[in-house]
C-alpha cells in the first residue's frame, strides 16, 4: 500500500517539544480515541470531543475523567470550547461527517487516532500484537505480564483492560498496541498496525475479515507482508504455526522469526491441554524451555495467545516466572469470555465473538470449561458485508451448542445501508444444533431464555455490540428468579 499523507507531521513536530494546547477529538467515545483522549488529558491538554450515537461505558469514563464531549457531529464544536491547536480523527468518522469537513476547510491541523499514539510513544520499545482474531486478550494479557514483571507498560486497548483498570495508559516502560487492520482515517485507507512501527509483532491468524474494506483475501493479506517486510533487523515476529496464512508471512519478515502452536513444526509446542477446577493447564517447550502454564481463560485459541503474549513479553525484559504468574492472575478484557457469574446453577458468559471463527473457538471454549452441561449460545452477526460474505462458514460453527438464538444482525457502521442479508439467512446455514431460534428484539431472547432455561444451563453471549446489554440482563433475570 502507497503511503498516504495527512497532517500527521504536525504531531511531529509538537510532541516532545511542545504539546498542543487544546486536543480535540472526533469520533470521541470509541475505546481507542476516548483512550486516545484519557492520555491526552494525563500530558496536560485541554481534551474535549464528540461524537454520534454514543452509550457507555465510554461516555461515562469520559465524563468521569472531567473531559467535555458532545454527542452530534456538528461544525459549532469547533468553536464550543475554544479553537482547538490539533483535532485527532476516529476512524469512524466518516469523509461526509460535516465536523471533519469544517476541520478540513478552516485548515486546522489534524491526525489520526493511531498516529496521535504512535507520537505519543516514538522513543518507547512498542510491540504490536496483530491478527484477525485473538488481538484484545493477547494484547491485554500481554500488558498485564509486563505490569506484573514491574515493566510499567502503556498500553492501546480496543477494550477496557479488567487488570489494568483502562482502555489506554501511558507507562514509562514498553508500550503495547492492539494492532487493528481497519482503515486508519477518511484520509488514510492503511491498517492501523502499520502506524505503529512495532520492534516486536505476532500475528495470531490471518483470514479475510471487513469485506467491506478488503475484497480479497489477497488484499487482507498484502499490509500483514508489509509489516513483515518493515521490522527492525534486531526485531522479532512472532507468528501461530497452526495458520498457514500465518506461517507464509515468515519468509518476507526482515527480523528474527519465531512460531507457536499446537502443530509439531512450532518452535514453541503447546501441548497436554486440559481444564482443571476451572483454569486451563498446558505443556509449553521452546528453545530448551519446558514451562507448565495455568491459564484462567480457558480454549485452545487462548492457549496459543498466551503465548504470543509471552514471547512478546520475554522480547520486551519480562522474565519467565512473572509471565507464568501473570497467566495464573488474568482477569482479561471486558467482554472477551467475561464470567458474569452462576445464579441458581446456571452460568452466564459474555462474549465479543463475532466473525464466524470466534464463535467457534467460544464455544469450544465453553464445552472445555463447562464439560457435560447444556449450552445455550445467543449470537448477533455483525454488518450485512461481513455476514453476507461469510455466509457458508457459519454451516458448522455452532456445532457443540444445544440451543441457538439468534438476534438481528448488527448494522454498526452500515446503518442506513441496504440490508443484503438476515439473520434468518444465518439460521438458514446453520447445522449441527437441535434447537434454533431466531428472534427480534434481545427482550424476546431473555424472555425465551426465561421459559427453556434449567439448572445446569450455560448461557453463553456471541455479540461484538452486547444486543442491549442483554448478558448483564439475562444475569439480572436469573438473580430475580432465584
Amino acid at each position: 500500500m502507497a503511503p498516504v499523507q495527512g497532517q500527521g507531521a504536525f504531531m511531529t513536530e509538537t510532541v516532545g517539544s511542545q504539546l498542543p494546547q487544546h486536543v480535540h477529538f472526533l469520533g470521541v467515545c470509541g475505546y481507542a480515541v476516548s483512550g486516545a483522549a484519557l492520555l491526552a488529558k494525563q500530558i496536560g491538554c485541554m481534551v474535549t470531543g464528540s461524537d454520534d450515537c454514543a452509550y457507555p461505558p465510554t461516555t461515562d469514563i469520559l465524563t468521569g475523567a472531567g473531559i467535555p464531549w458532545v454527542d452530534g457531529s456538528d461544525p459549532v464544536n469547533l468553536d464550543r470550547w475554544g479553537l482547538p491547536d490539533l483535532v485527532v480523527v476516529g476512524n469512524q468518522t466518516r469523509p461526509g461527517n460535516p465536523e471533519w469537513q469544517a476541520v478540513r476547510s478552516r485548515s486546522i491541523p489534524y491526525t489520526s487516532e493511531i498516529e496521535f499514539f504512535a507520537q505519543l510513544t516514538q522513543d518507547r520499545v512498542r510491540l504490536s500484537v496483530c491478527g484477525t482474531h485473538g488481538k484484545t486478550t493477547t494484547t491485554a494479557l500481554l500488558a498485564h505480564m509486563l505490569a506484573v514483571a514491574g515493566l510499567d507498560p502503556g498500553l492501546r486497548l480496543g477494550s477496557t483492560s479488567l487488570d489494568l483498570g483502562a482502555s489506554a495508559r501511558l507507562g514509562k516502560g514498553p508500550f503495547v498496541f492492539e494492532g487493528d487492520e481497519y482503515t486508519t482515517a477518511p484520509w488514510d485507507p492503511r491498517p492501523k498496525f502499520l502506524h505503529t512501527r512495532p520492534q516486536a509483532a505476532c500475528v495470531t491468524r490471518l483470514e479475510l475479515d471487513h469485506p467491506d474494506i478488503y475484497a480479497s483475501l489477497d488484499a487482507y493479506r498484502e499490509p500483514f507482508v508489509e509489516l513483515a517486510k518493515s521490522m527492525p533487523v534486531d526485531g522479532l515476529l512472532a507468528v501461530c504455526a497452526d495458520d498457514s496464512e500465518a506461517v507464509a508471512l515468515a519468509p518476507s519478515a526482515t527480523c528474527r522469526v519465531v512460531t507457536y502452536g499446537e502443530s509439531p513444526s512450532a518452535g514453541w509446542r503447546i501441548s497436554h491441554l486440559r481444564d482443571v477446577a476451572g483454569v486451563q493447564h498446558f505443556h509449553l517447550n521452546g528453545e530448551g524451555a519446558e514451562l507448565e502454564v495455568a491459564l484462567t481463560f480457558p480454549g485452545r485459541h487462548n492457549a496459543a495467545n498466551a503465548c504470543a503474549a509471552l514471547l512478546l513479553a520475554a522480547y520486551a525484559g519480562a522474565s519467565l516466572p512473572d509471565c507464568l504468574l501473570a497467566c495464573t492472575t488474568f482477569r482479561g478484557p471486558a467482554r472477551r469470555f467475561q464470567i458474569l457469574g452462576e445464579v441458581g446453577g446456571c452460568a452466564v458468559v459474555d462474549d465479543y465473538a463475532h466473525h464466524p471463527t470466534e464463535c467457534h473457538a467460544a464455544i469450544d471454549a465453553a464445552r472445555q470449561r463447562y464439560a457435560g452441561r447444556r449450552l445455550i449460545a445467543v449470537h448477533t452477526p455483525h454488518t450485512y458485508s461481513r455476514t453476507l460474505t461469510l455466509l457458508d462458514d457459519y454451516a458448522d460453527v455452532f456445532e457443540g451448542a444445544d440451543v441457538l438464538l439468534l438476534g438481528p444482525i448488527e448494522a454498526a457502521r452500515e446503518r442506513g445501508q441496504e440490508v443484503t442479508v438476515t439473520s434468518e439467512d444465518v439460521a438458514a446455514r446453520v447445522r449441527h444444533v437441535p434447537q434454533i431460534q431466531v428472534v427480534d428484539t434481545s427482550q424476546a431472547a431473555i424472555d425465551l431464555i426465561g421459559e427453556i432455561v434449567r439448572d445446569g444451563d450455560v448461557v453463553l453471549v456471541l455479540s461484538l455490540g452486547g444486543f442491549d446489554k442483554i448478558a448483564s440482563r439475562i444475569h439480572a433475570a436469573l438473580r430475580a428468579r432465584t
